[in-house]
């Protein structure tokens, strides 16, 4: 009864709150007339569907589906419409409800335990992190455009966004490094230590690629697939196993470090080679994240805004760490800092400083959270 609880109260009740959160931050877009940041909001929701969409598409096209060519195209076609980059966030409810209606006994089947995390864990490893980057990112360029109550929507949704996308990875990395055993039980201290690292990385990472997004502006995506390319490659390397789950990885590790793997990646292998293998991924990744976004995007971006007029500014888009005397709004960044040229003076300084150093922090506890966190040793049956 507990389960179905929990359940009931999480992947329900919590999951159709988050819908309605994105639906009103949506609307009142549209209503203010902010329609790029609507259809960047509605990109954002559909995340996990279009994933899904083209793992399928991978698995089809690959052979990797079960069955017959008909039962093949059957269950193609299930999952790309009802999971699809429509219906994803609504069709994840409504089968979790069926599933509790049907009792906790068939709920705790594995096909159904394990199916509900990896759906989970997809849909908040790419639409709650691109929510509270994407959101983030608009809180940064508008904070003083907006009323306070208009922003409290926006922070509303980003504590959301972390909240939820720090808990699914911490379930995720237990649950896939394991080789999906849902009998496995990990300690209750291990488990909030992992959570607090987790909101860490998501915190410094979505604090860097938002701030260097208000200054690239759609040059942003650049980056982001250059991340998303660097992560498949690495994942091909590093963890042998299904190629869908290599596209997952690829785009789900770009906001802090996590990685997929099918079940048969663990088979006849020691409790801790998950563990070890996935803390090895989420080193390498680390360093690579640095050194896109801390590195390469930073001199990208104060190559961009001082030397050239591809980001287009205007007293509507300037980010908070920018300040034009002939915009009407007030900031705590008006005054130039030694002499760096305006209007991005004190990103020049203060902006450079908190990328390099976020990044180098990051790098440093992704390196010693194993050795904090101390969870290599065997998982205990439930």
């Amino acid at each position: 009864m507990r389960t179905l609880v929990r359940v009931f109260l999480y992947d329900v009740v919590v999951a159709t709150v988050h819908i309605l959160v994105d639906a009103f931050l949506i609307y009142s877009y549209f209503d203010s007339g902010d329609t790029w940041w609507a259809g960047a909001t509605i990109t954002a929701v559909c995340l996990p569907g279009l994933l899904e969409l083209l793992t399928y598409t991978y698995s089809l096209l690959h052979g990797d589906l079960p069955g017959s060519s008909s039962a093949q195209l059957g269950e193609y076609v299930f999952w790309v419409v009802c999971f699809g980059p429509v219906l994803f966030p609504f069709s994840l409810v409504v089968w979790h409800g069926y599933q509790l209606c049907k009792g906790e006994k068939h709920y705790k089947l594995y096909k159904n335990v394990a199916r509900s995390r990896v759906l989970n864990s997809l849909s908040h490893l790419t639409k709650s992190a691109a929510q509270l980057t994407l959101q983030a990112t608009i809180l940064m360029i508008t904070w003083g455009e907006y009323s306070l109550l208009h922003h409290i929507y926006q922070v509303f949704s980003i504590t959301f966004s972390l909240l939820s996308l720090s808990k699914s990875c911490t379930d995720h990395h237990y649950f896939e490094s394991s080789g999906k055993d849902i009998t496995a039980h990990t300690p209750y201290g291990q488990t909030l230590k992992r959570l607090l690292f987790n909101i860490l990385h998501i915190l410094s990472r979505a604090f860097i690629i938002a701030l260097l997004a208000g200054y690239l502006q759609f040059f942003i995506l650049l980056f982001i697939s250059i991340m998303v390319i660097v992560n498949y490659i690495t994942a091909n390397i590093l963890i042998k196993t299904d190629g869908s789950k290599h596209i997952w990885t690829a785009f789900s590790a770009v906001l802090l470090p996590t990685c997929f793997a099918s079940r048969e990646t663990f088979k006849d292998k020691n409790p801790s080679f998950g563990k070890k293998l996935f803390a090895r991924f989420y080193r390498y990744n680390a360093v690579f994240f640095f050194f896109i976004f801390g590195v390469a995007a930073l001199v990208t971006t104060n190559c961009i805004i001082r030397y050239t007029s591809i980001s287009n500014f205007t007293c509507d888009n300037y980010p908070f760490l920018s300040y034009d005397v002939d915009c009407p709004t007030s900031s705590s960044f008006a005054n130039p800092i030694f002499d760096l040229p305006p209007p991005h003076s004190w990103f020049y300084f203060l902006g450079n400083l908190l990328v390099i150093t976020l990044g180098l922090l990051h790098v440093v506890t992704v390196f010693v959270e194993e050795y904090c966190i101390r969870d290599y040793s065997v998982v205990a049956p439930v």
